[in-house]
């Protein structure tokens, strides 16, 4: 297990400059390819505190029945209410520093006041309110400016995926907002994750170049 997930696991995840505003922080300039996807590679642990989300909020978690499955918006409509959904839920939670303890550490759904992970929990409960199919909204962990660990959102689209985020006001492809990628739900199954990015080809290269070490 890497350094990263035994940090994250230990004391869940801090928030990239504690509990910022959006637009406080101002961006290193990446390279943006519209239209792309994040690549995903091998299985990864969830972390901690996603557990315990889990646990106190069953109903955000669990997989959609076939009966209950909803179709993606399309188009600009999809970007819109993206839109409205990140400038409502920046607008409504205050920000605020949290332990992130494992013993006091908690995600909540419409708190008053919140830090990155309370952000982006609130956004994909209300997509999913709005009619969104879950396997199109996926939590994701990445490393911001400093290596320090910061929740996202990310949306499918059919043309790329987007990152909702409390340090944004904007809705932007997700090679745009210059962070490392760590860890992002499965499409299959929200309470599994995987490996991305760089980090999940790196992981994956890894396992598979001990699987060919002799012993």
């Amino acid at each position: 297990m890497s350094w990263i997930f035994r940090s994250f696991l230990a004391a869940g995840i801090a928030c990239a400059a504690g509990a910022a505003k959006a637009d406080t922080i101002v961006e290193a300039p990446s390279t943006v390819v519209a239209g792309s996807f994040i690549s995903e590679y091998d299985n990864a642990l969830a972390p901690l505190q996603f557990v315990k989300f889990c646990m106190n909020y069953r109903t955000e978690c669990d997989p959609e029945a076939a009966s209950e499955q909803h179709a993606l918006p399309s188009g600009e409509q999809a970007r819109d209410m993206l839109r409205e959904v990140n400038r409502a839920v920046n607008d409504a939670i205050t920000p605020m520093q949290k332990s992130t303890s494992p013993l006091l550490a908690r995600w909540t759904v419409s708190p008053d006041a919140g830090d990155c992970n309370d952000y982006a929990v609130t956004k994909r409960h209300r997509l999913i309110e709005m009619g969104w199919p879950k396997s199109a909204l996926r939590l994701a962990v990445v490393l911001a400016g400093g290596g320090q660990g910061h929740l996202v959102l990310v949306a499918r689209l059919s043309d790329g995926d987007m990152v909702l985020d409390n340090l944004a006001s904007a809705v932007r492809p997700w090679n745009a907002a210059g962070y490392q990628w760590i860890s992002m739900q499965s499409g299959s199954n929200p309470r599994y994750w995987v490996a991305v990015g760089e980090h999940g080809q790196h992981l994956r290269a890894s396992r598979l170049a001990s699987l060919r070490t002799p012993s």
